[in-house]
């Protein structure tokens, strides 16, 4: 288990993300392939790239802003995969904070800043609680940072509800079938594909 950054991460761990093109290898071949950054931590970096490694690969990456990783592929996905960095725990703690830095830094340019991805989990009928009241609903579509439900119920902006078994959020916004919500914590990217179960 890895030690906690603490704050540094939770910098780190904001709403909008700064998208990065690199490179990458999967040494010893020499050869190098195109790609982008789709979402990405201290620890974990999500790639889009339209060449398909295995998991297990190991991969030098070269980022833009960022420099040298290594790293092993952990996970695949339509269009892309994940990466565990390997970075010793004192640099890791800087990583996090040059990412909080440059997100800062990029997030007032939406030309050059995106929302976090969202899909579609396999599993979309689920629950929210709002004042100790369990009451169905359907995951329209879900990001790391927040989710859009359907539902038949009108909750305010403002309110704390809890999705599913244990995902603290808060309502944002109303909708024309329900309402969104920002997570209190982001959802773990090593964790967050079409499986996920909230």
């Amino acid at each position: 288990m890895r030690p906690k950054i603490g704050a540094a991460q939770l910098a780190a761990e904001t709403i909008a993300e700064p998208r990065f093109d690199g490179r990458f290898s999967l040494p010893p071949d020499h050869r190098r392939y195109a790609c982008r950054t789709i979402d990405m931590s201290a620890e974990i970096v999500a790639l889009r790239s339209d060449f398909r490694p295995t998991v297990g690969d190991r991969i030098a990456l070269d980022l833009d802003r960022w420099g040298r990783f290594d790293g092993a592929v952990i996970r695949l996905f339509e269009g892309g995969f994940t990466v565990d960095l390997e970075v010793a725990d004192q640099p890791r703690a800087h990583v996090a904070m040059q990412f909080a830095w440059l997100t800062r830094h990029f997030a007032p340019d939406a030309t050059r800043c995106r929302a976090h991805e969202r899909l579609r989990p396999k599993q979309r009928f689920t629950t929210f609680t709002v004042a100790q009241v369990t009451l169905p609903c359907e995951i329209v579509d879900l990001s790391r940072s927040g989710a859009s439900l359907r539902t038949a119920v009108q909750v305010p902006p403002g309110e704390k509800v809890t999705i599913g078994k244990r995902t603290q959020a808060e309502v944002i916004r109303q909708t024309e079938d329900g309402f969104a919500v920002r997570f209190r914590r982001l959802l773990p990217l090593d964790m967050f594909d079409e499986d996920i179960d909230l």
